[in-house]
């Protein structure tokens, strides 16, 4: 994607987060990109087309969010577990938190054929393989904890956004490091 490509793809994602896909109109998402609705669909084709590339440009800056300081600053596996919970709460307390974008493409887009579903999949499919490359933590079954620890952290936002409250957060760090204690007693 070139870099004019890449800023309309960004501010569509900016969009449909703050707003919803069905909700944001192909005009409201020109307007905001400052550009024609001819220009938007000679880059993207369609507006399905669009939507891919959006959660394509959000793919990499989220991941990034949640894994780049840990790696740098975290060398323990295990703490890194913990780590990964630990920065969910002050992100659930915030005002602006809408949820997880990419889990709120999936429910938006009621055709499983749509092509954003690959990219929400294989985004999802990322974070957890983090999660289980922490396996040096000592799990017994890295890809089992792995799937469980994805599973604790999406529910721990789904939560979050409907209680309005950071407390799911501290519980799905609380779940966390008791299910990696289970997995790694499991070793034993």
């Amino acid at each position: 994607m070139d870099a004019e490509t890449e800023r309309i793809a960004s501010v569509a994602a900016e969009r449909f987060h703050a707003c919803g896909i069905t909700a944001t109109g192909v005009a409201d998402l020109s307007r905001a990109a400052g550009i024609s609705k001819r220009t938007l669909y000679q880059r993207f084709g369609s507006k399905d087309g669009l939507v891919v590339a959006a959660y394509e440009s959000l793919d990499e800056p989220v991941y990034r969010m949640f894994t780049a300081r840990i790696e740098a600053e975290v060398d323990d596996p295990r703490l890194q577990l913990d780590a990964f919970f630990a920065q969910l709460e002050p992100l659930l307390a915030s005002p602006e938190f809408r949820g997880c974008p990419f889990t709120n493409a999936a429910s938006e887009l009621p055709d499983a054929a749509h092509p954003a579903h690959a990219v929400v999949r294989r985004h999802k499919e990322r974070l957890r393989r983090w999660l289980r490359d922490a396996r040096a933590a000592g799990a017994a079954e890295p890809e089992e904890l792995s799937r469980r620890l994805a599973l604790l952290f999406a529910g721990a936002q789904a939560e979050a956004l409907v209680q309005r409250s950071k407390r799911p957060a501290r519980d799905a760090r609380q779940l966390a490091a008791a299910l990696v204690a289970q997995a790694i007693r499991g070793k034993n």
